[in-house]
């Protein structure tokens, strides 16, 4: 029987000399960081090392201080950073590699250098900051491998050749600092068919309090529109012919995800959490079909105006679909078009709502205050266009100039980001849900209308009036407080998730869990999609101490880097040696 195996699928910790010998290495042991909410991007990426012999472990922050709704730096020590080291050290990993979001740059950066200087091994950034801004990133003293695409394939290759002991600075999708060289390689080619991928790591996830009632799933990667405020539009430009950009799963395999993590987990609800689930149609009705049949939980998912249909809700309705979430952003149709590149009329957005609504389906609107030259006109017809709607619930952001994004690019030209703000940016300082960082004459009516807007959606007829003046006189801080006080009546399925979350992760922290290294055990019960399993007859042997870590690198790539700031058990003018595990070849005995 013929199986077909990926172009890049690697027998498990397996590979040949030039003698044609078979050859077995260690497994490497990696580490990944991540804060406030748990990232299906690095459970791929977890799962996809696992599934290869790997061992993984996860520090996770609550980011109580700092979530990106709110910012209480009081609340810091909550965070427990200094057991979160020592869960580190204890795991004493090979690799430390960092999810970067924007707005979680400045505390990747902290938690990066403090890792750099405990453990002393190579550390990898990836996320959407790393890929937006690679050069900056990569000129922090303490980072040395930057992702500057998707990492499954591109981790997944780095760390076989760290197990090898083989050089890895020409890795496709990776850019690599060696020696004060940074090599800067092209980004590699994309899995068009992602059912090959493995299921991503939920334990650990769970374990840190990431996760409880909601179970989050990607059933394909990828937009077709072009929002100006998004990072998807040069997503697609830099991935220009490198593949599918548009990639869906087979209905089969995300149902077997599903399957396989209600057998562990008892979540109440699932959000298919693709940037837009609704455009194709022939997909999501199939996926429906098989759905109310086999898993039948309530469901959430993103759709864009246009691309909701009637036969799509009916389909989606029946499914027990229980919240479409859509895109409004603004209220002003010429501020949709000519700023943000979403050109539908008011009367279609209307439409799209009221379609939603008459299938049952609860509607969760987003909305963007304080855009480039937006005045405060166009910024009340938001809040009437949502009052209009009467949605099940709404978010209110404050907008936010992503790197690379079109809409950074015009807040530089019409002067609204100047050195200093770009510098903020680069920083991730603040967020879609914090304080506007343009120079942007009416940024106290926006902030307010952002901290109101999901307020006044749930407000009552007689109080909305009184919500009106506190945007007229901008009260900002009060709007923030009530904000933070509503949120789980606001936000009623997410906000309750958010503040289970919020006290599963204290726990995990304060309980002493996270002063404790998970080993991963080296791959699990294969699955619909899944990897192959490891040939028989062959096993890992540990190194007995550390010690016999010190050939884990060929000599040409070992490098000692003094770190600005020492290490706390070294000398100042000591450096870290960065070693890795050398391959062991199998003899006949094996």
């Amino acid at each position: 029987m013929l199986v077909r195996l990926p172009r890049w699928r690697l027998f498990l910790g397996s590979t040949l000399d030039g003698e044609g010998d078979l050859l077995e290495t260690e497994p490497v042991r990696v580490l990944f960081w991540y804060r406030g909410i748990e990232s299906l991007g690095l459970g791929y990426l977890m799962s996809m090392l696992t599934e290869h012999g790997h061992e993984i472990d996860l520090i996770f922050e609550p980011g109580l201080d700092d979530n990106t709704v709110m910012n209480i730096p009081a609340l810091a020590r909550l965070n427990r950073p200094e057991a979160l080291v020592e869960r580190a050290k204890s795991f004493n990993p090979d690799l430390v590699c960092i999810g970067a979001p924007t707005n979680l740059w400045q505390h990747a950066s902290r938690i990066g250098e403090r890792l750099k200087n405990e453990l002393g091994v190579p550390v990898v950034v990836g996320g959407h900051h790393a890929q937006a801004l690679p050069e900056y990133v990569m000129n922090h003293w303490w980072v040395d491998v930057v992702c500057i695409g998707e990492g499954e394939l591109a981790l997944l290759e780095l760390v076989e050749r760290m197990a090898r002991g083989q050089s890895y600075t020409d890795v496709p999708t990776m850019w690599v600092k060696q020696d004060g060289v940074i090599h800067r390689n092209e980004i590699g080619m994309l899995e068009n068919d992602l059912d090959v991928l493995p299921f991503p790591e939920k334990q650990l996830w769970w374990e840190a309090g990431a996760f409880r009632d909601v179970l989050e799933v990607f059933t394909g990667r990828g937009c077709p529109f072009k929002c100006t405020f998004c990072n998807i539009h040069y997503q697609r430009e830099i991935f220009d012919g490198k593949g599918d950009f548009l990639r869906k799963r087979t209905v089969g395999n995300v149902i077997e995800e599903l399957k396989q993590n209600l057998r562990t987990y008892d979540p109440s609800f699932v959000s298919l959490h693709d940037d837009n689930f609704t455009t194709n149609v022939l997909w999501v009705e199939e996926f429906c079909e098989v759905y109310k049949d086999e898993i039948g939980l309530p469901w959430y998912c993103f759709g864009y105006p246009t691309t909701i249909k009637p036969r799509l809700m009916k389909a989606m309705a029946a499914a027990n679909c229980s919240m479409l979430f859509m895109g409004v952003d603004s209220g002003d149709p010429e501020v949709r078009k000519q700023l943000m590149e979403r050109p539908m009329t008011d009367d279609l957005i209307y439409e799209k709502a009221k379609l939603i609504h008459e299938h049952g389906i609860r509607s969760f609107v987003s909305t963007i205050y304080g855009i480039p030259g937006e005045t405060p006109k166009e910024m009340w017809k938001t809040l009437d266009m949502v009052d209009h709607i009467k949605p099940t619930q709404a978010s209110g952001n404050v907008f936010y100039p992503l790197p690379k994004t079109k809409l950074y690019d015009i807040s530089v030209e019409m002067g609204y980001l100047d050195e200093a703000g770009e510098e903020k940016v680069r920083r991730g300082e603040s967020s879609f849900h914090q304080h506007s960082i343009l120079n942007h004459p009416h940024k106290e009516l926006a902030e307010t209308l952002a901290k109101l807007t999901p307020v006044y959606v749930k407000a009552p007829t007689w109080a909305k009036p009184l919500l009106r003046k506190m945007v007229d006189r901008k009260m900002t801080r009060t709007a923030q407080l009530l904000y933070i006080v509503m949120i789980p009546v606001t936000f009623s399925t997410i906000g309750k998730e958010a503040v289970r979350i919020t006290l599963a992760s204290l726990k995990a922290v304060f309980t002493g869990k996270s002063a404790i290294p998970r080993r991963r055990r080296r791959g699990r019960q294969a699955a619909v999609g899944q990897m192959p399993r490891r040939p028989e007859g062959t096993t890992w042997q540990r190194p007995v101490a550390d010690d016999a870590r010190k050939e884990r690198i060929p000599e040409g790539l070992r490098t000692t880097q003094a770190a600005p700031h020492a290490h706390p058990h070294a000398h100042e003018d000591e450096g870290v040696e960065v070693v890795l595990a050398a391959p062991r070849r199998r003899t006949a005995e094996d």
